[in-house]
């Protein structure tokens, strides 16, 4: 189903168009600064109050090419969040996830989202380090799987030109050259990026940073190799902080920021939620990927090949450190816990050899 902006964030805060989108009876609407987190892109978030504080809360989502970094480091010209609601996208979500995404509205050269409020549902303290339980996280892979199946090989959903990211903007959205071409962008994770690759290229091995930089400067091997094998629909970013499970009336995973969603290889989410949630896994790394294969194993039934599987999550493996390798080497230098820096010092190690074993399919 298609849906169509509103036309205004005014417009959509109005008491009556709350009770329309939301169904729910809303006599009185307050704003205020959202409290629960922060944006990484530069984004902003709004608490939206109803009926005195007694009727339900929701949160807003103002995003642009003005403000926010992470749009204009992935050409995101119309606006992807809102794209995946007004295309219908969210609406063919499995049934094992679900979207708190209301309805949307255009605001000021920029996009309004409007959400139920699910923070109590996402993974709490998203830069914490205990781990997530061992239920929880099967929950996380099979639902990411359930994902991928859903549009397994569906062109009208990974051909190039519909607004999605494509891979290219995937692996260079967090690369050097992006945080010096953002070095006035006030956000300080934009600053920890240039800070982290700046440390990265002295704390990996020489044929590792060497291989990183020629793919920064043309990524093009690496995307041509993962073309080669089944594409699906990934979110692009299940980390902590944007997944989470809501309890009742039955578990569901939650996914939300669909900034980077678009065409590629399943492995690709994978190794972001390995990356991202590190420190939490409640298993190893490689029993992580061993209980998500065999999810993919189960939904696709015949169309399960080891032949293009292995290739795939390694070459994920190895574009994950293009995406995230800055954080690491950032944390094995700045994090206040000794046991964390060191944690995240073995972690390049790991990644490091991702790497090369990943090189050999380019």
């Amino acid at each position: 189903m298609h849906h169509e902006p509103l036309a205004s964030l005014e417009t959509m805060l109005a008491p009556e168009m709350l009770t329309r989108v939301s169904r729910e009876p809303i006599d009185s609407v307050r704003c205020a600064p959202f409290t629960g987190g922060h944006s990484a892109s530069g984004s902003s978030f709004v608490s939206v109050e109803t009926n005195d504080g007694r009727g339900p809360r929701f949160i807003v989502k103002r995003s642009s090419p003005a403000s926010d970094w992470i749009v204009r480091a992935t050409a995101d010209e119309l606006g992807r969040e809102v794209l995946v609601w007004t295309s219908g996208l969210l609406d063919r979500l499995p049934t094992e996830i679900v979207h708190p995404v209301i309805t949307c509205a255009c605001d000021e050269g920029g996009w309004a989202i409007l959400m139920r409020d699910v923070s109590d549902a996402l993974i709490p303290n998203p830069m914490g380090n205990s781990p997530i339980s061992r239920a929880d996280h099967r929950r996380y892979l099979d639902a990411l799987a359930a994902l991928h199946v859903a549009f397994w090989d569906e062109r009208a959903v990974i051909e190039p030109g519909l607004g999605f990211c494509n891979p290219t903007h995937l692996y260079t959205a967090f690369s050097p050259e992006t945080g010096q071409r953002e070095i006035d962008h006030p956000n300080e994770v934009v600053s920890e990026l240039r800070e982290g690759w700046d440390l990265f290229w002295t704390l990996v091995e020489p044929d590792v940073a060497d291989l990183l930089r020629q793919l920064f400067a043309d990524p093009e091997p690496l995307c041509a190799a993962l073309a080669r094998y089944p594409q699906t629909l990934v979110h692009g970013d299940p980390r902590a902080a944007n997944i989470g499970i809501v309890r009742a009336p039955k578990p569901r995973v939650v996914l939300i920021d669909w900034h980077f969603v678009g065409p590629s290889t399943p492995g690709v989410d994978i190794a972001w939620y390995l990356w991202s949630c590190g420190i939490r896994l409640p298993v190893a790394r490689e029993t992580t990927i061993a209980w998500y294969r065999d999810r993919m194993a189960h939904r696709l039934g015949s169309h399960f090949d080891e032949a293009w599987w292995q290739p795939q999550m390694e070459l994920s493996l190895l574009g994950q450190l293009m995406r995230g390798g800055w954080g690491s080497a950032w944390d094995a230098v700045h994090d206040p816990n000794a046991a964390v820096r060191e944690w995240n010092r073995e972690e390049l190690v790991w990644w490091s050899e991702r790497v090369r074993a990943g090189a050999r399919w380019l």
